[in-house]
C-alpha cells in the first residue's frame, strides 16, 4: 500500500476540524504550520507513522506530507 492510500485511508478514519477551526488557522494551514495529531494505528497499519492535521485534511506518513 502506498503512502497516498494510507493518506486517504487515515483522513476518512479521522475528520478534519476546518468547521470548527478559525480563518487564522485555516492560513496558518495554508502557509504550511499545521496542528499535528498523532493517530494510533499501529493494529491497523503497522510499522507506519501516521500524525494528521487537526485544522485540515492534510495527512503525513512517514514523514511525507499528503494534502487530502
Amino acid at each position: 500500500m502506498t503512502g497516498y492510500e494510507v493518506a486517504v485511508r487515515a483522513a476518512k478514519l479521522w475528520p478534519n476540524r476546518k468547521h470548527e477551526a478559525s480563518s487564522v488557522f485555516g492560513l496558518l494551514c495554508s502557509i504550511g504550520l499545521h496542528r499535528w495529531r498523532r493517530l494510533d494505528l499501529s493494529m491497523l497499519m503497522p510499522g507506519k507513522d501516521i500524525v494528521h492535521c487537526f485544522w485540515c485534511s492534510t495527512v503525513k506518513v512517514d514523514g511525507v506530507v499528503y494534502h487530502i
